[in-house]
């Protein structure tokens, strides 16, 4: 494990323990709120820190175009001379599109739709709250519900990242959002 899978594991284990804290009773309102928020911009976090990594991974392999090389190292590209070549400098793109990209390009073998899985809805949601947190326009209400699912999709989506390109589990798929930690 490199540090940046370490890192991102990490982020996923915190953001796990800080939605644990929130359900505990002793709680203040006020904590929960916080606990809230954490763990769901710690999940987030997380997620797109492991497709960053899946990402990263999949641009080592030989016979890629640029475009292709482009969304997943985020880089722009430009045309010199009659030919396409990767510029340096950032190109960003959605993180719903880099996520299908990868499913779309690297699953072995290829999968049906997965915006059909059930996890699908609850991570766009999750992606919406998070996205409301971070770019507030007004006060944006958050629940225990709404940051349960979304833990719980981003659980289940990085299993089936691994599951449809490693042909094996995310690691620690199978205690859903239980966190390992105890702080």
């Amino acid at each position: 494990m490199n540090d940046s899978d370490a890192q991102a594991t990490l982020l996923l284990e915190e953001a796990r323990r800080f939605f644990e804290k929130s359900l505990q009773p002793s709680a203040a309102s006020e904590g929960r709120v916080a606990f809230l928020h954490a763990a769901i911009l710690l999940a987030f976090s997380s997620l797109e820190a492991h497709v960053n990594a899946v990402a990263d991974e999949m641009a080592l392999r030989s016979g890629l175009d640029v475009l292709a090389k482009s969304i997943l190292l985020e880089k722009d590209y430009s045309l010199e001379k009659g030919e396409f070549k990767l510029a340096n400098r950032l190109k960003m793109y959605r993180f719903e599109d880099r996520l299908s990209f990868l499913l779309a390009t690297f699953s072995s073998p290829p999968i049906p739709v997965w915006t059909k899985e059930p996890w699908w809805s609850d991570l766009k949601d999750g992606i919406d709250l998070r996205n409301r947190l971070v770019h507030p326009k007004s006060n944006v209400p958050i629940d225990i519900d709404a940051v349960e699912k979304a833990l719980a999709a981003i659980v289940a989506c990085l299993n089936f990242l691994y599951q449809n390109i490693y042909r094996r589990p995310f690691p620690s798929a199978k205690r859903g959002i239980n966190a390992s930690l105890a702080f």
